[in-house]
C-alpha cells in the first residue's frame, strides 16, 4: 500500500529535532484544519516558526508548501468524506439551533466517527487481535485513566466465558512488576486514548522487550506506543466528541469475536454461570 502524508509524518516524527517533533504532533491530530492554513497559520497555530514548517516539509521529501498542503487537503477529503456526507450535514444543521438536543448530536458524531474507522485494515487488526487472543496464554487488558473504564468493560465481558483473561489496570505500584511476568505465550491489550500516560508506555516496553504480542486499541496512531506494539487498532478519534465510545465500540467486537471463535467452551461457561447464578438467587424478580 502507497505510503500518504500522515504515515510520513507518523514515521518520521520520532527521529526529527524537537520542534519539528512538536509540529509532527501537531499535523497528526490537526491535519484536516492545516489542510487551508497558510505557512504563517499553521507555524502560530502550532507554536513553531515558519522555518521549522519549511524544514519539515523539505525532510518529508516536498519540494514547496503548496505541494505539502495539497496532500494534505487530499488525506482530509478520502478520511472524512462519504456518500451520506450531504444527508449528515444537513441533519447536523437542523439539530443546531436546537442546542438541548445533546442526545440527536452524540448520535450524529458517534455514528460518523464509526463510520470513518470501519477500514479495511482496521477490520483486518480486529481479526488478527481476536486469533492472538485465541491463542494466548493469558489475555492482560491495560487502560490507565480515562482509558481504564474500556479495558475493565472488556475484562467484564470476557469474564463470564472465558477463564483466562487478567485484568492489569487496577494495579498500581507493582503494574511493572506484573509486566516482567509476561511471557511471548501471554498477549497484552491495551487501551490507550491519546495523551497517553508513561506507566502505559513504560510496561509496553518492558512486554515488547520480553517478546510478549501487544495489541493496541487507541484513537490516533500518533500514539508512542504504536511503535511497541504488534497489532494496532487506530479509531482515528482523537477529535471526536464521543469520548471513549469508539474504544468501547472495539471492544465490543473484540468480545464478540472471542466469543464466536470459543464456541462451545463459551456457551458451556455461559450455561454454567446462568445456572449457578439461578441456584443463588442473586437477582431480585
Amino acid at each position: 500500500m502507497e505510503e500518504n502524508i500522515l504515515d510520513k509524518i507518523i514515521k518520521a516524527k520520532d527521529v526529527l529535532p524537537k520542534k519539528q517533533r512538536a509540529l509532527c504532533n501537531y499535523l497528526a491530530i490537526n491535519y484536516v484544519n492545516a489542510s487551508i492554513m497558510t505557512v504563517a497559520q499553521l507555524a502560530e497555530d502550532s507554536g513553531v516558526g515558519t522555518t521549522t514548517v519549511m524544514r519539515l516539509v523539505r525532510q518529508l521529501g516536498y519540494d514547496s508548501y503548496s505541494e505539502f498542503r495539497r496532500e494534505l487537503m487530499n488525506i482530509s477529503l478520502l478520511r472524512n468524506a462519504s456518500s451520506y456526507i450531504g444527508i449528515k450535514q444537513g441533519v447536523r444543521t437542523a439539530a443546531d439551533p436546537v442546542g438541548t438536543d445533546h442526545l440527536n448530536a452524540l448520535w450524529i458524531n458517534t455514528t460518523q466517527t464509526i463510520e470513518n474507522f470501519i477500514t479495511p485494515k482496521n477490520i483486518q487488526q480486529v481479526s488478527a487481535a481476536i486469533q492472538q487472543m485465541i491463542q494466548a496464554k493469558t489475555i492482560n487488558l491495560l487502560g490507565l485513566r480515562s482509558s481504564k473504564t474500556a479495558a475493565i468493560y472488556m475484562e467484564t465481558m470476557i469474564d463470564r466465558f472465558c477463564y483466562k483473561i487478567r485484568q492489569l489496570s487496577h494495579l498500581t505500584d507493582f503494574l511493572l512488576d506484573r509486566a516482567s511476568r509476561l511471557t511471548p505465550e501471554d498477549v497484552l491489550v491495551v487501551f490507550s486514548a491519546w495523551p497517553c500516560t508513561k506507566r502505559t508506555v513504560d510496561v509496553c516496553n518492558i512486554c515488547h522487550a520480553g517478546g510478549v504480542p501487544i495489541i493496541l486499541i487507541t484513537n490516533t496512531s500518533l500514539n508512542p506506543i504504536a511503535r511497541y506494539a504488534d497489532i494496532i487498532i487506530d479509531t482515528n478519534s482523537v477529535n471526536s466528541g464521543c469520548g471513549i465510545l469508539p474504544l468501547l465500540f472495539i471492544a465490543e467486537a473484540l468480545i464478540s469475536g472471542l466469543a464466536g471463535q470459543l464456541g462451545d467452551e463459551a456457551s458451556e461457561n455461559l450455561e454454567r454461570l446462568e445456572h449457578f447464578l439461578e441456584q443463588t438467587d442473586v437477582f431480585q424478580r
